[in-house]
């Protein structure tokens, strides 16, 4: 490393301060294998229509490489019991290629079954922790922070747990409660990675099955789909914080898709395992579409002084005039061949307030857009500033399908 060090500085010379550099980097981000995820279903367990080597069979059918089985944690429901495990394992041995889960979808208290939170664990864990916690936190006298706090006692290794927000917005009484939420369980024990942005039930007369004050947005929650909603107004706040996931929430063929059929997670993973795609999840490498539109949504940050593009999870230190490059590449699927393709970004490095700040459509022969900011500004955390890309395909004027990333972090200052 010294060496090729000291050949940099003969080559380029060293009087000059890089202007960007790496703060927080995701070493697979770029390269790495991809993962095609549904990190929400049901089984017999719970609510669902089919067992779980059914529910695999399809998945696998479907083109899905993981798959979570998160039947609800009701304490009448039978999830988390040895069965539940038993019938899983044999699920694996059926479909080895398989990353599968077995989950749990946590009615986090104090909402008595009105908010859930899907909780996944390296499966080596699940069989010991899973059933204590649902014994534990299920139930009107529980705790939302003592679980949580309980639940990162036991897995102090991060990366081996992590919990996502389900279907945010669809029973929410107010705009921002979600950020409440949020910001709450995420300061008792740092184990929640941020939305489902993209929620279930996509065959239901209101996408979702959201029924309540809020309804989707082009199929995607509005904690995602509103620029300078929840999931902007806590990226500005400073938080690290994902939405660019999409699951079926299969429970029946009448209401749901099944799993990776129209909604599907693109993981990008250090390596083809459990521990791999958990690693993703925590890290933001991943992004999420619906309706098969894309088969590839690459989003980076560029600079000269950047030995590789950064990618979504990332974060930067730059100056304010670092002369950063945002680009977003896409490859159309099926549903998108022959189409235009909107790529819009998102975020608050312009004026330090949640904005679009750009916008192209891209012709069906076109697949890059790229995009430069004069200089950069701090949003409200007075520190950095981020940015999130989203792809919109209209196939009709009431069908408009999308895409969306995580976002990337600029650290502004040296």
């Amino acid at each position: 490393m010294l060496v090729f060090l000291s050949a940099v500085c003969f080559v380029g010379g060293c009087s000059r301060s890089p202007k960007a550099e790496f703060v927080t980097s995701v070493p697979w981000g770029l390269l790495g294998p991809t993962v095609i995820l549904d990190s929400h279903t049901h089984t017999v367990f719970s609510d669902g229509a089919l067992a779980p080597q059914a529910l695999a069979a399809i998945a696998v059918s479907n083109g899905c490489t993981a798959l979570a089985i998160t039947d609800h944690g009701d304490l009448q429901a039978t999830a988390a019991t040895p069965d539940y495990f038993a019938q899983i394992e044999t699920a694996r041995k059926q479909f080895p290629d398989l990353i599968l889960f077995a989950g749990l979808e946590w009615n986090i208290p104090p909402y008595r079954g009105r908010e859930h939170v899907n909780v996944l664990l390296e499966p080596s864990l699940e069989r010991t922790l899973l059933p204590e916690f649902k014994a534990r936190f299920e139930g009107e006298t529980a705790s939302a922070g003592d679980g949580l706090r309980w639940l990162a006692q036991q897995v102090p290794d991060r990366d081996r747990v992590v919990l996502i927000y389900n279907h945010p917005s669809r029973l929410d009484w107010d705009s921002e409660e979600n950020d409440r939420d949020y910001i709450a369980w995420h300061e008792a024990g740092g184990l929640i990675i941020g939305f489902e942005g993209g929620p279930g039930h996509q065959k239901a007369a209101s996408p979702g099955d959201y029924r309540g004050r809020f309804r989707t947005e082009a199929r995607w929650d509005p904690v995602v789909a509103q620029v300078g909603g929840t999931w902007d107004r806590l990226l500005d706040a400073g938080y690290n914080v994902w939405g660019a996931l999409a699951v079926s929430d299969y429970h029946n063929a009448d209401l749901d898709y099944s799993p990776c059929a129209f909604a599907r997670t693109h993981l990008r993973v250090p390596q083809r395992d459990p521990r791999g795609a958990l690693f993703a999840l925590r890290a933001g490498s991943f992004w999420a579409d619906q309706g098969g539109i894309l088969n590839d949504f690459d989003f980076v940050l560029l600079n000269r002084d950047l030995l590789l593009p950064a990618t979504a999870g990332e974060v930067v230190r730059a100056t304010s005039s670092a002369n950063v490059m945002l680009r977003v590449k896409v490859r159309r699927g099926s549903a998108a061949q022959g189409l235009p393709v909107t790529i819009e970004l998102i975020g608050n490095g312009i004026t330090g307030k949640p904005e679009r700040v750009a916008s192209r459509e891209l012709s069906a022969a076109e697949d890059t857009f790229d995009w430069q900011p004069v200089t950069l500004v701090a949003g409200n955390d007075q520190k950095s500033a981020y940015f999130r890309a989203r792809a919109i395909v209209k196939k009709s004027p009431d069908d408009v399908l999308m895409a969306y990333s995580n976002p990337i972090r600029v650290v502004l200052g040296r």
